[in-house]
């Protein structure tokens, strides 16, 4: 069982977690290199209307440049071109200044990137890389239409207080790394001590404390490999792919507790919390709202059902809650057969 330390953590705006990258849209289009030669080019172009650009690519399938079909077959037009250069390097008709995307890129940021491009551009397209190699390429429209549904079904699912995805787009993302085989953590977040407090202070201020426990949240995840789900009252899902995730864990759970400082009453603080009187009419104190998380560990083969997850979750966190104060408690055993 592990504490919190005290780290300031920056707040952020809460985000959606992206299972969406730019892999997701590549086309396996060949690339040319420099010995391909300009009149070699054109002919690609007139063989196939429906393609509009080419990568050209170095010795090391590194993406240096973009060939676009309109701006070649235009050039082709001109009087002595093929005698001047057509059996010239292509890259003497590319722009060097081609739209990459490493293929861990976010399809929100690369939406955010392509907005800000010269409309004679938007047809090109873009090309993806990964570690720096040439992957292939992406169209303009699959990047449109896929943003556009991920907003339309996160928002269809999204807890409407914090704007996070709920719990059919937890379990989906879940369930595709379970059928990726891939290696995860999923983290249970839950506010210990939070009713009371609603009591106390009001459920407007438990509202602020909800949405700022998601944005610590979002603040701490990698964006580009990790996911945050709001389950609903003041329970949340974390998705973690990134290595550092315990860290990650660690940090979130200090900076929450650094933050939700600033809505309690200087009284409450100095006090540990504050006392309420429950049915039976007898005081009972209730310390500060912290925040505690169960953590499980995912491999390959573990579970089949983001369902089998959650049993464990369950447990991981009562044992947190265990603990006075931001906790985690991670599962280290292994999953029953």
């Amino acid at each position: 069982m592990d504490k919190a330390q005290a780290t300031a953590l920056p707040i952020a705006e809460p985000v959606y977690g992206q299972a969406l990258l730019a892999r997701s849209l590549v086309r396996k289009v060949p690339a040319v290199t420099a010995a391909v030669t300009s009149n070699q080019v054109i002919r690609t172009f007139h063989d196939d209307p429906g393609l509009n650009c080419i990568a050209v690519v170095d010795d090391c399938n590194h993406v240096i440049g973009v060939l676009r079909s309109l701006d070649i077959l235009r050039r082709g037009t001109e009087g002595f071109f093929y005698e001047l250069i057509g059996r010239r390097s292509c890259t003497h008709l590319m722009d060097p200044k081609p739209l990459v995307f490493d293929a861990t890129e976010t399809l929100l940021r690369m939406s955010k990137a392509v907005s800000e491009l010269d409309d004679k551009h938007l047809v090109d397209g873009f090309f993806v890389t990964e570690n720096g190699i040439y992957q292939g390429a992406g169209r303009m429209t699959d990047l449109i239409k896929a943003v556009t549904e991920h907003q339309i079904t996160s928002a269809r699912y999204a807890n409407p207080l914090t704007m996070l995805p709920g719990n059919v787009p937890i379990d989906q993302h879940i369930q595709q790394l379970l059928t990726a085989q891939k290696h995860f953590v999923v983290s249970y977040f839950d506010l210990d001590n939070f009713k009371p407090f609603n009591d106390v202070y009001g459920y407007s201020a438990g509202d602020d404390v909800i949405r700022l426990a998601g944005s610590t949240m979002a603040a701490g995840l990698d964006e580009a490999c990790d996911f945050l789900g709001h389950v609903g009252g003041d329970d949340f899902v974390a998705v973690l792919c990134s290595d550092d995730w315990e860290t990650r864990i660690q940090n979130i759970l200090a900076g929450f507790e650094r933050a939700v400082q600033s809505h309690f009453h200087p009284e409450h603080i100095q006090a540990g919390g504050w006392v309420t009187r429950n049915r039976q009419g007898v005081e009972v104190h209730h310390g500060l709202v912290c925040l505690s998380a169960g953590v499980v560990r995912v491999a390959p083969g573990d579970h089949a059902l983001p369902s089998e997850i959650s049993s464990r979750l369950v447990e991981a966190k009562k044992q947190a809650k265990l603990v006075v104060g931001s906790s985690y408690f991670v599962d280290r055993r292994a999953p029953r057969r």
